[in-house]
């Protein structure tokens, strides 16, 4: 069933995670295939197997250097030029070497303006940006618990260089981590005036053993401290709109991935409709940390669910 008709099915889903309006347009539809050119020549196999065409696709920036932080974005869009898709950009906060102080003070401004103007260049204007995604975490360089008032004063800097880029109109998206993590991410908002949307990256992963259904982990991921019930009360006490800039279900180096699991999948649609959101991305790639791979037929369960709940296009959805 395409997803807008499971609005019929989900009162007791939408009391369970304390679900706000649902928005009137079905969300876009994005998915990570793979860097830059390599996720270019997968994509179209990813469409070929929900049956329809995806509005968007995920990147990632380079942060070794600044140099490669600037030059990446260059080589990506030109393997997509002349493509449809509307670009979900992942930007780190700072190149390996970076001082989150400096970037505060301005000290980095070229390199973000220089994406600004490269994104506005080559037709990318609406460009949602996860500036610092994951940032929750202890994982990346810009980990806001390091300096929780220097993140958000470089947030708010990057913002907003963003924002007065002439000719732009890009969504901020700020995109905290699933669950417990370093830092609770309510500490390190940046204001309501430099976000547009608000995002969680939710894989399908347990480290209880408790967890021994569907139902139990999908419960527990509702509930958890920052989970996805949180995400809708915060949303809508900032009156922003939500997103799932990765999401997916397979498996994990450290074993706490849930492979094809249909149950998820269909969960995660209900959520969606549920929900005033705005877009979701599918991890449609084996990274070594998780697999969340479903066009090779690997994960047939979840593949068959996702044709079922996201293989409707927007336009058709209400029809």
């Amino acid at each position: 069933m395409a997803l807008r008709s499971i609005l019929t099915a989900i009162g007791t889903l939408a009391a369970l995670s304390g679900a706000a309006a649902p928005v009137s347009a079905a969300p876009e539809t994005m998915v990570y295939t793979g860097a830059a050119c390599n996720g270019r020549e997968k994509l179209p196999r990813f469409e070929s197997v929900i049956g329809r065409p995806v509005e968007g696709y995920v990147e990632f920036l380079s942060y070794g250097t600044w140099p490669e932080f600037s030059s990446s974005l260059g080589y990506s869009l030109s393997c997509w030029r002349d493509t449809p898709y509307r670009l979900v950009l992942s930007i780190p906060m700072l190149a390996v070497g970076g001082d989150m102080k400096k970037a505060a003070q301005g000290e980095y401004d070229q390199y973000y303006q220089g994406v600004a103007d490269q994104l506005v260049k080559a037709g990318q204007s609406k460009a949602y940006l996860r500036i610092g995604w994951e940032f929750n975490g202890n994982w990346y360089i810009w980990k806001a618990s390091k300096d929780p008032e220097a993140w958000i004063a470089t947030f708010r800097r990057i913002a907003k260089i963003f924002k007065s880029t002439p000719g732009s109109d890009f969504q901020i998206v700020w995109n905290p981590n699933h669950g417990r993590q370093a830092i609770a991410p309510d500490k390190v908002w940046p204001g309501d005036d430099v976000v547009d949307v608000i995002g969680t990256d939710l894989y399908n992963r347990s480290y209880s053993a408790s967890d021994t259904t569907p139902a139990l982990r999908w419960k527990r991921q509702l509930t958890e401290p920052n989970g996805l019930n949180w995400l809708v009360k915060f949303a809508t006490a900032h009156n922003k709109p939500i997103a799932l800039p990765e999401w997916g279900t397979g498996t994990a180096k450290d074993g706490s991935g849930q492979p094809d699991d249909p149950d998820f999948i269909r969960n995660v649609a209900a959520w969606i409709a549920a929900n005033n959101v705005v877009f979701q991305a599918y991890w449609d790639y084996p990274a070594p940390d998780y697999r969340g791979l479903i066009s090779t037929g690997a994960q047939p369960n979840a593949l068959a669910a996702f044709k079922e709940v996201f293989g409707t296009p927007p336009s058709a959805a209400g029809q």
